[in-house]
């Protein structure tokens, strides 16, 4: 199980590592940023991003919704 668990962990963060080459989504990056800004390393930030995107799937998965970028979004910028 735990081999699993690392496995998405480093799926989520290569999306979110994606996500930072992103221009339609720069709010990734703002995030990334800001978290840094607060003390937090690179590793820590892109891995709390990468929380807030497994609660993005997370319901789009139990709701059966399609991606919500304003709630993503909103998600990040509470960061």
């Amino acid at each position: 199980m735990c081999e699993t668990n690392d496995q998405l962990g480093d799926e989520i963060r290569a999306v979110v590592e994606q996500q930072l080459q992103r221009s339609d989504l720069e709010e990734v990056s703002q995030a990334v940023d800001r978290l840094m800004e607060q003390g937090h390393s690179r590793e820590k930030a892109i891995d709390t991003v990468g929380a807030i995107l497994l609660e993005e799937i997370h319901e789009m998965m139990t709701k059966n919704e399609m991606f919500d970028r304003e709630r993503y979004v909103e998600r990040l910028q509470e960061l």
